[in-house]
């Protein structure tokens, strides 16, 4: 039997789909991070490989097609990269490679102008033209920007902590959050604790959650940290909005840190009608893995 798979690729985990030739989907496979600016090169094939042979299990057959759908695969060459890597790991099989927007965007809005927006570990923003162009705002990793993303939540949330500790903000159950999620006693302790983690970018992320908790017990700092955080992702949709050419279009949205942040939501959604953002509807996409099947089920068609 002949199978077609696609992937979603994140910084944070890689999700595998695979299915029959008629796009129905088996089973799923899941691995660690493979965005290569979070990860590198080669760890991020190796997510890809073991995403894919996971979701293959002990399955006889060919993989007639494959899509990754990609976070950090941005430009033109790292495209290509991971196109040639694909080609080499499995030979025979039609291999395409996107940015992880485009298989939002196939599995939440396939066709005309629209806008896709992904909050997870990082933030960026896609659109899609009336002529069918992508364009994008943000997305330039946790250095250079991923606004409002899980990332930056976090980092807010320990200067919080330090600023409280030294007398420089107010206190906030933020300290008593953090401080019980990573077992230690004072937050001086923090500095060591993140800079020597496994993986400080993804640590410093899972903690928009504790975020999202604060904010429900009421915590002022991280009720203004979702709200800054909201408004960071309202305004990258307002630069990419009006260089779509269409009065309204959809908003396709995905990444855990929004998924799951009921709080995070409804400032997002504040925020918007704070800058009179409006959609004709407003999609939640938990698996955009979906789209990447569509986009391989589609080359099969030609």
């Amino acid at each position: 039997m002949n199978y077609i798979i696609g992937v979603d690729g994140g910084g944070t985990k890689t999700l595998a789909l695979l299915a029959d030739l008629d796009g129905n989907v088996l089973a799923r496979g899941m691995s660690g991070p493979s965005n290569l600016n979070a990860v590198g090169f080669d760890a991020a094939c190796a997510a890809l490989e073991s995403s894919i042979h996971i979701a293959m299990g002990d399955r006889a057959g060919e993989i007639s097609a494959l899509c990754l759908g990609l976070a950090g695969a941005g430009q033109r060459e790292d495209v290509e990269r991971f196109y040639v890597w694909a080609l080499e790991k499995f030979p025979g099989t039609a291999v395409k490679v996107v940015n992880d927007a485009e298989i939002l965007l196939a599995a939440g809005s396939p066709n005309g102008p629209a806008l896709a927006m992904i909050c997870g570990t990082g933030s960026i923003v896609y659109g899609r033209t009336v002529r069918g162009e992508l364009i994008r705002a943000g997305g330039w990793g946790y250095l250079f920007g991923d606004e409002g993303s899980g990332y930056a939540m976090g980092q807010a949330a320990l200067r919080a902590v330090m600023q409280a500790y030294d007398g420089r903000g107010p206190s906030t159950l933020l300290t008593e959050l953090v401080l019980q999620h990573r077992g230690l006693s004072e937050p001086p302790e923090l500095v060591r604790s993140i800079y020597e983690g496994h993986s400080p970018r993804l640590e410093v992320a899972s903690l928009s959650r504790l975020v999202e908790e604060a904010a429900g017990r009421r915590d002022v700092v991280a009720a203004a940290i979702l709200e800054e955080s909201a408004r960071e992702l309202a305004r990258t949709i307002a630069v990419v909005y009006p260089k779509l050419g269409a009065s309204v279009c959809p908003l396709v949205i995905t990444g855990g840190t929004i998924l799951y942040g009921t709080h995070l939501k409804a400032a997002f959604h504040r925020a918007c009608e704070a800058l009179v953002l409006t959609f004709s509807v407003v999609r939640y996409v938990p698996e955009p893995a979906e789209g990447a099947v569509q986009l391989a089920w589609k080359m099969l068609l030609g």
